[in-house]
């Protein structure tokens, strides 16, 4: 700490005075027995690390200063063992650190909280967590200076350690002890990690060569308005196949009856509960009006216990099959028992619109593939992607849609909005055109608003295929689509010569903490048997026990 001041050139008598004061505080003011690890006979533990104990009091402090902005939607119960196992790995790492003979000086000690830096372990195999908790390298800073003059000072400093962590300023010196001396194996880990030139040119091309593509996206939207037929025996002939009832998506409705308690009593009486309401339904009592009265799923229960159809395969499997057992318009004749409680379903019934959606649903998916089949064998023949495109439209667009329906008056009797522009097959901006990509490179985005599963199949064509080639259908969520590989430009040395110096960092911290994640694995696994964890110690750990979620009362089943 004295190369700090003369670093700033204050060596005079008067801030030589200052420093030594500030040193005989801290001597003062902090036990040197506070930095090392005390071991109370029948102490309780979070966990414990060979023989070493998490204090619950520890754990809890921990998280304190990690999540202090809140955990961001996560559950309490998933950030606090986030933290425990953070602590874990700070355990382990000490116990290695003191193995090989590393140790942490009590000036080392004193320089660190003199500057306001605050350390924390987080588990290593997940550096961009820590990033957006804004836990750089490892700590925080926290500022303990008196707020008139700027500087350190011993009051502010006692009063922010336990107002941020609830713990005193011999047990936060005892803490960072252990947490430089962790932070000090981690460093020696990542020590030897280097890269070298021909290394990070290689990983520079992979990542940084372009490619452009063109594309077509035929949609199931368009061919349903103008590739498949309405006609009405077609529709009704395919809805009297049973195995196409799963496919017609009508409202349900469900009444749930909450378990009140976890006693055998409690859920009896609420199956009694439920088993009045399904009979008062079978006499033929409202559903929505009962629902409203009597459901407990407070996400369905103002709207009569409705969901959308399409919901129904986000819902827990007893439920989805219920659903699926019954037709549109009937009712699921006995109890569903879910974790949730008893539930009464009945899907509503289906409109001539329900029906025809669902047939030209069914049909819509393959009748995509073989578009886009059609469109990349014309391309491979010899025609241009917009050729191809224009033919599969002449081939496939021969329905004619329902003329859209007037525009309506607004209250003074004039013609409201601008009447809906009517489109044709070939006009539609849902159909099959020949577009050409921006240049992305591995890591970017092929495609605009296809899923992520589809931008993956892209570029791995496009990554692998020869200028001109044409790929297989690629499925994405509405449809399928076909990729032509147009260019592609490989990142060239001067490029990388340009930038060779933030790379490389970028590169080297990557790899560093990679090599990090796998030591302190192995760690772990050589420890397996050394880690011993109690759930009855660990904060928050039954926060989230016996109440439902947000997400529970959101989407009810």
């Amino acid at each position: 700490m004295l190369d700090f001041f003369r670093q700033k050139n204050l060596t005079s008598v008067v801030y030589g005075t200052i420093v030594v004061g500030m040193i005989m505080v801290f001597v003062l003011g902090f036990n040197p027995s506070a930095g090392k690890k005390l071991s109370p006979v029948n102490e309780s533990c979070a966990a414990k690390v060979k023989g070493s104990c998490i204090e619950p009091k520890a754990h809890r402090a921990a998280y304190r200063l990690i999540f202090s902005r809140g955990t961001g939607g996560m559950k309490q119960a998933t950030a606090s063992r986030i933290v425990l196992e953070g602590l874990i790995e700070r355990e382990l790492l000490v116990d290695e650190a003191e193995r090989l003979g590393l140790t942490v000086s009590e000036d080392e000690i004193t320089d660190s909280i003199f500057h306001g830096n605050v350390r924390l372990s987080l588990p290593a195999d997940n550096v961009q967590m820590q990033r957006g908790l804004g836990i750089d390298d490892g700590k925080v800073i926290v500022p303990f200076k008196d707020p008139k003059t700027k500087t350190f000072d011993m009051k502010t400093y006692e009063r922010l350690v336990k107002q941020i962590t609830g713990r005193s300023p011999n047990e936060f010196r005892d803490w960072q002890t252990r947490e430089l001396l962790a932070a000090k194996m981690r460093d020696l880990v990542r020590a030897p990690v280097r890269v070298a030139d021909d290394e990070a040119f290689d990983r520079y091309q992979v990542e940084r060569t372009n490619a452009t593509v063109s594309y077509a996206v035929v949609r199931r939207n368009w061919l349903e308005k103008y590739a498949i037929s309405s006609d009405q025996k077609d529709i009704d002939a395919w809805a009297k196949d049973k195995a196409n009832l799963g496919e017609i998506k009508v409202p349900v409705r469900h009444i749930l009856v909450k378990f009140p308690g976890e006693k055998d009593e409690d859920k009896a009486a609420a199956k009694a509960k439920a088993e009045g309401l399904l009979e008062r339904v079978k006499k033929g009592e409202d559903f929505a009006k009962l629902a409203k009265e009597f459901s407990d799923d407070p996400g369905s229960k103002e709207k009569g216990g409705q969901y959308p159809g399409e919901m129904v395969e986000q819902f827990v499997e007893p439920f989805k099959v219920a659903v699926a057992s019954v037709k549109p318009g009937e009712l699921v004749p006995n109890l569903v028992e879910t974790q949730f409680g008893y539930h009464i379903i009945k899907r509503d019934e289906a409109t001539k619109e329900d029906i025809a959606k669902a047939y030209k649903n069914s049909k819509s998916l393959e009748l995509s593939k073989n578009v886009a089949q059609k469109i990349a064998a014309d391309i491979k023949a010899g025609k241009t992607g917009d050729e191809a495109v224009k033919a599969a439209i002449a081939q496939y667009g021969v329905v004619k849609p329902a003329a859209p329906k007037p525009a309506g008056k607004t209250e003074a009797g004039d013609a409201s909005a601008e009447a809906a522009t009517t489109y044709t097959a070939e006009t539609d901006p849902e159909r099959p055109q020949f577009l050409t990509s921006s240049a992305f490179n591995r890591g970017g985005e092929p495609i605009p608003a296809i899923t992520a599963e589809a931008a993956e199949n892209v570029s791995k064509f496009a990554f692998s295929a020869k200028p001109s080639d044409v790929s297989e259908p690629i499925r994405t969520d509405d449809g399928f689509l076909l990729v032509q590989l147009k260019d592609r430009k490989p990142a060239t040395r001067e490029e990388f010569d340009k930038e060779r110096d933030q790379y490389k960092a970028g590169l080297l911290a990557a790899k560093q903490a990679e090599a990090l994640a796998f030591y302190v694995k192995r760690l772990r696994e050589a420890s397996k048997s050394e880690i011993k964890v109690d759930d009855n110690n660990i904060f928050g750990a039954k926060s989230d026990a016996g109440a439902s979620s947000q997400e529970d009362d959101d989407e009810g089943p």
